[in-house]
């Protein structure tokens, strides 16, 4: 069992003794500091006992908070096999301490997300609504939230993100520092609070099904930019509207299934916005056209990255609306189309093309009952293609060229 016990240290410089307490566990020892010191006046003859009655009583506070947390922590003590160092990084951190920005910016050295851009916009939002980079987790209550989502009441798609990654950062917080029986950070405010749904992006559109067939029927010179991105446009609806930053990250396909979790939202939900996507037989001459080695798709080899992509890719479809008569054409209008069409033409509910379009479910306690399967949605999403191509035609396979 681990033991905390006071020390007094030498006279030192100013004739004064530093005071400290001393961790021992097992054959390993660890010192905490205070910032209390004695002096002669203070102690007794044979400098054992404290006679200075406000100090003595400040340190036996000291003593007890700790021996307090030493107690709490002591089931994971014997669990973990901690020494002494381990024990005083825990029985010394406070959760009204803790500053989110300081955990946000150490835990976003150590993530493997590829959103560390949007992680670092929303610090630097919440430091400018609150006028200081510092912000105790203590402080992080459902008013402070109210008060920043009404601050960001002009920016509906940057509330949503923002607060869903603060969320998150709040409850990776949660999961360092808590356990079963240490509660450093004893509130979560997102309990109560609701992160708003994301706002769709005004004046994009879903294309009628007669659109949608000009922009498929499109020929352009083949690898050129209007080429790739009517391909890219096409693979993006046929995929159950994967976004472009999807597309050129994606790495898992085996089997004629594609498995991702989506860029967009994977760092704001607890099932990391997973999905699994078969692949059409109709679209595969495309799947293969732009087969990469370590990315299911070869953009990456003609891209530096996703925003590069994404915007050659609306800067062809531009030229491909403009030769199909379809003024200021965007990428995000495959996946609206999809939507759309899967409701209105085919009827799907509203439930499966969320699903498909892999957005948070509303029937929460129902997602707790039901497995997961993706078997529903694709098998939706091979209707919609067979309806839409009319896949019987050999004119129309023919025409989803390679």
């Amino acid at each position: 069992m681990a033991t905390i016990t006071l020390e007094i240290g030498r006279k030192g410089k100013k004739s004064e003794r530093s005071v400290s307490f001393l961790v021992c566990q097992g054959k390993t020892k660890k010192r905490i500091p205070t910032e209390i010191t004695l002096t002669d006046a203070d102690l007794s003859s044979n400098q054992k006992k404290i006679k200075n009655i406000s100090k003595a009583k400040i340190i036996e506070e000291l003593r007890r908070t700790y021996q307090d947390r030493l107690y709490a922590l002591s089931l994971d003590v014997a669990d973990y096999g901690m020494d002494a160092t381990a024990i005083v990084n825990r029985i010394t951190s406070h959760g009204e301490d803790l500053d989110f920005f300081e955990f946000a910016e150490e835990w976003m050295k150590h993530t493997e997300t590829e959103s560390l851009r949007n992680y670092k916009t929303t610090l630097n939002s919440l430091e400018s609504f609150l006028g200081m980079r510092k912000l105790p987790f203590s402080h992080i209550n459902y008013t402070l939230l109210e008060r920043y989502k009404e601050h960001l009441k002009d920016k509906p798609r940057a509330m949503s993100m923002y607060l869903g990654l603060m969320r998150h950062l709040y409850r990776e917080a949660m999961r360092k520092y808590n356990t079963d029986y240490e509660q450093v950070i004893k509130n979560d405010p997102f309990t109560r609070f609701k992160v708003p749904r994301q706002v769709m992006k005004k004046g994009v559109r879903a294309l009628s099904l007669e659109e949608f067939l000009k922009v498929y029927n499109f020929k352009g010179k083949e690898g050129s930019r209007p080429q790739l991105a009517r391909d890219c446009f096409i693979l993006s609806f046929c995929l159950m509207g994967m976004n472009s930053v999807d597309l050129f990250n994606v790495k898992d396909c085996k089997g004629g299934v594609i498995r991702y979790n989506r860029q967009k939202t994977k760092d704001r939900r607890d099932d990391e916005a997973y999905i699994e996507v078969k692949i059409d037989p109709f679209i595969m001459p495309l799947v293969k056209k732009y087969k990469g080695s370590s990315r299911v798709f070869n953009f990456y080899n003609r891209y530096a990255d996703y925003l590069t992509f994404n915007a050659n890719v609306n800067k062809g479809l531009k030229k491909v609306g403009d030769a199909v008569g379809i003024p200021n054409l965007q990428f995000y209008q495959a996946r609206h189309t999809f939507a759309t069409l899967s409701r209105n033409l085919m009827k799907f509910s509203k439930s499966d093309v969320d699903e498909a379009l892999d957005h948070v479910g509303t029937m929460d306690i129902a997602d707790v009952y039901i497995a997961k399967d993706f078997s529903i949605i694709n098998s939706n999403n091979a209707k919609l293609i067979k309806r839409v191509f009319k896949i019987k035609s050999p004119a129309a396979s023919k025409n989803n060229r390679g």
